[in-house]
C-alpha cells in the first residue's frame, strides 16, 4: 500500500487572542500543548487540549490542534471526531480538511496493517498480476465496507481541500492521492460487491 505522503503538511494553530478574550487559561493550555508538540510530547499536549476543551469546546483552535495531536498519536478515530466538530466550527479553513482525510486515510490503512500481522485469518491474494484483484488483502466484508467507507470519505475530504485551497503548492499531490484512494476503494468494492452499497458513500 502506498504510504502518506502529505502528513508533514499537518501543523498546529495559534489560538487567536479573539478567541480566547474570555479565558485566558485556554490560551495558556494551548501553548503548553505547541509546546509539548514540538518536544515530541505527544501525550502531554493532548491531556492539555483535552483540558481546552473541557473548558469550551467551541473553540476551533483548540478542537483543530486536538485533532492533529491524536493523528500523531495514531489514534484516527478521536482525531476525526475532534476535527468534525472544527469543520463545524469553521467549515471554510481549508486545512481542517486536509487533516480530516489524513485521518479517514489513515484509520483504513491501519485496517489493512492489522490484517497484514493476522496471518491466522488473512493472507495476501497471489494471482496472476493482470487479475484485477492483484495485490489486494483478503479482509472480512464488515471490514471491508469500513475501508471503502473511510477511503471515499478521505477522498471527499481532500477535494474539499483543493475547493477552498485551489491554489495550494501541493495541489498535484494531493490530487495523486485522491487518485490512488479512489481506485483502491473502487477494487475493494468490486471484490466484495459492494459498488451498490449506501454504507460505503463518503460521510462527508
Amino acid at each position: 500500500m502506498r504510504k502518506l505522503t502529505l502528513f508533514l503538511a499537518i501543523l498546529f494553530v495559534s489560538v487567536l487572542c479573539s478567541a480566547c478574550i474570555n479565558n485566558i487559561a485556554i490560551q495558556e493550555l494551548n501553548n503548553k500543548a505547541q509546546e509539548y508538540m514540538q518536544k515530541g510530547d505527544i501525550q502531554s499536549a493532548i491531556c492539555r487540549l483535552e483540558s481546552s476543551v473541557d473548558l469550551d469546546g467551541t473553540v476551533f483552535e483548540t478542537r483543530y490542534n486536538l485533532g492533529v495531536a491524536y493523528i500523531s498519536a495514531q489514534d484516527f478515530k478521536k482525531a476525526q471526531e475532534q476535527l468534525k466538530e472544527a469543520v463545524k466550527i469553521k467549515p471554510d479553513f481549508a486545512d481542517s480538511y486536509y487533516s480530516l482525510a489524513v485521518a479517514q486515510e489513515s484509520e483504513g490503512m491501519a485496517l489493512l496493517e492489522e490484517d497484514e500481522d493476522d496471518t491466522s485469518d488473512v493472507v495476501v491474494n497471489v494471482v496472476n498480476e493482470d487479475d484485477e484483484f492483484s495485490g489486494l488483502k483478503n479482509i472480512a466484508k464488515d471490514e471491508a465496507i469500513v475501508l471503502v467507507t473511510l477511503l471515499n470519505s478521505a477522498v471527499d475530504s481532500y477535494k474539499k481541500y483543493l475547493e477552498l485551497k485551489p491554489q495550494t503548492q501541493d495541489r498535484a499531490d494531493v490530487e495523486a492521492q485522491i487518485s490512488y484512494l479512489e481506485e483502491t476503494a473502487l477494487k475493494y468494492a468490486r471484490k466484495y460487491e459492494l459498488a451498490e452499497s449506501p454504507d460505503i458513500e463518503g460521510e462527508n
